[in-house]
C-alpha cells in the first residue's frame, strides 16, 4: 500500500515541473508495484520505459 500523502507530493512535483499528470500516474503505478515486493529487471525496465514514454523534454538546441 502506498501512502497517500507520498501520492499527492508524486502528483503536485510532476505538476510544478510542467510534466503531464500520466508521468505521475505511471510513477505512482511503479511505486505500488515496488510497495508489494521486489520487481524483476524486465518490469522494472518496463515501468521506466512507460514513464519515459511520456515525459516531456525541452530540446535545448531549439532557437
Amino acid at each position: 500500500m502506498l501512502d497517500g500523502a507520498l501520492e499527492e507530493s508524486l502528483t503536485e512535483t510532476v505538476r510544478e515541473a510542467g510534466q503531464p499528470e500520466t508521468v505521475a500516474r505511471r510513477l505512482t503505478a511503479w511505486l505500488r508495484q515496488m510497495s508489494q515486493g521486489p520487481l524483476a529487471k524486465e518490469d522494472d525496465a518496463r515501468f521506466l520505459m512507460a514513464v519515459c514514454d511520456v515525459l516531456e523534454l525541452e530540446d535545448d538546441d531549439a532557437d
